[in-house]
C-alpha cells in the first residue's frame, strides 16, 4: 500500500471515529466527514479545493516520512503493519 493511500485510509477512519469534530486546513474549517468526503470526491472538484487537498496530502506525507510516531499513528489507524 503506498504511503498516500495509508493516510487517506487512515484519515477517512478518523472521520468515522469522529464525524463532526472540525480540523482547519489552510484558511478554510471543516469536518472531518465534509473533508473526507472530499478527498473520495476529489476529480469533480475545482481547482482551488483540489490544491487545498494536494496541499494537505503533501505535508501529510512529509510528517509521514520524517516523524516515526506519527507514521506508526497512521499505519496503526489504516491498519497496515
Amino acid at each position: 500500500m503506498k504511503e498516500s493511500e495509508i493516510l487517506i485510509k487512515a484519515f477517512k477512519l478518523e472521520a468515522q471515529r469522529k464525524p463532526y469534530e472540525r480540523i482547519f486546513i489552510g484558511f478554510k474549517t471543516y469536518t472531518y466527514k465534509e473533508f473526507a468526503s472530499l478527498l473520495d470526491n476529489h476529480q469533480k472538484l475545482d481547482k482551488e479545493t483540489k490544491k487545498l487537498i494536494q496541499s494537505f496530502l503533501n505535508q501529510a506525507l512529509k510528517m509521514f516520512r520524517e516523524n516515526e510516531e506519527f507514521r506508526n499513528r497512521m499505519k496503526m489507524l489504516a491498519g497496515v503493519k
